[in-house]
């Protein structure tokens, strides 16, 4: 099991999380009180999300052929083909 401050915990918490996430259990101290990460369950059981139905855009296939320019007006974003100046 890893140990730490918290001090130390707070200035390395996304890296912390990856640890956790990988199966390490962390022990987290501050004014002597304790604190342990770990997993709650296994990664396996949890059920994987399905985001189809999140984000829908017309021509998904073809994302990879256009995007977006912002030029600072209030107009705001302007669709942009690849190829094509803006």
């Amino acid at each position: 099991m890893k140990s730490m401050t918290a001090t130390d915990a707070r200035k390395h918490w996304f890296r912390l999380l990856d640890e956790v996430v990988e199966g390490e259990e962390v022990l987290i101290e501050r004014d002597g009180v304790r604190l342990v990460l770990r997993l709650a369950e296994p990664l396996e059981s949890l059920p994987i999300p399905d985001y189809r139905g999140l984000i829908r855009v017309q021509d998904a296939e073809d994302a990879d052929q256009w995007g977006w320019d912002w030029d600072g007006s209030p107009v705001g974003l302007k669709p942009r083909s690849a190829g094509l100046q803006p």
